[in-house]
């Protein structure tokens, strides 16, 4: 684990502690019943708002409106609190730092889990997730009661798709269609396939690989 990595963890456990350390004096000087209102007020006013922010931004800074209100909620709680530590003096100082002395040596007692993917990463991994579960849909479709004269008609529809542009996703969703063609051609027309190639592979097979008249049928 590099160093600016620790330092930041133990920035940040510091500061939780200290928060409740404040959070603590805040219930102490306002009571548990004014504290528990307090909480529920703020909460109540930060999560809707929270979660439109989190609805109408592409990429939001949290990932949840809930951590965010509770956040906010007792940060509103710490400030009363805060005050409270410093007008005890040195008492409320060491209570404070002996809480973020605890939260940071638990924090170094977790193993570092890696970086948390961003909200943004995750909707774009769900989405190539199902766009690939969509591309293997449509691949195992071709494999493979469709008879050769149906594989050549999708052999021209993906030249006449790659001459009018695809793109990336396009492009290897046809790569691929165009394999199993391949594959197949060979598989049941060897000779009508091998003409198709020294003919230079032109957008239309069928001409070579379906019988003409008079011929047997091709095998499928």
């Amino acid at each position: 684990m590099h160093l600016p990595g620790v330092v930041r963890r133990a920035g940040f456990a510091a500061g939780l502690g200290v928060g409740t350390a404040g959070a603590l004096a805040g219930v102490l000087l306002l009571g548990p019943l004014a504290a528990s209102l307090l909480l529920v007020v703020v909460f109540v006013l930060v999560w809707p708002l929270a979660a439109v922010v989190r609805h109408v931004t592409d990429d939001a800074p949290y990932g949840s409106a809930v951590l965010v209100a509770a956040t906010a909620a007792a940060a509103v709680l710490c400030l009363p609190g805060m005050v409270r530590l410093l007008a005890w003096g040195a008492l409320g100082v060491t209570a404070a730092l002996i809480l973020a002395a605890v939260f940071v040596l638990i924090d170094l007692a977790v193993p570092d889990r890696g970086p948390r993917p961003s909200r943004r990463q995750r909707k774009l991994k769900r989405l190539s997730e199902t766009q690939l579960a969509e591309d293997e849909r449509l691949i195992a479709s071709l494999q493979c009661p469709l008879s050769i004269e149906e594989l050549c008609g999708v052999w021209s529809e993906t030249a006449t798709q790659l001459a009018h542009g695809a793109g990336l996703r396009d492009r290897q969703a046809v790569a691929e269609v165009r394999r199993i063609c391949l594959d197949e051609f060979e598989r049941r027309n060897p000779d009508g396939f091998h003409r198709w190639l020294d003919a230079g592979a032109p957008a239309n097979p069928s001409r070579y690989l379906l019988p003409t008249p008079g011929e047997g049928p091709t095998p499928l």
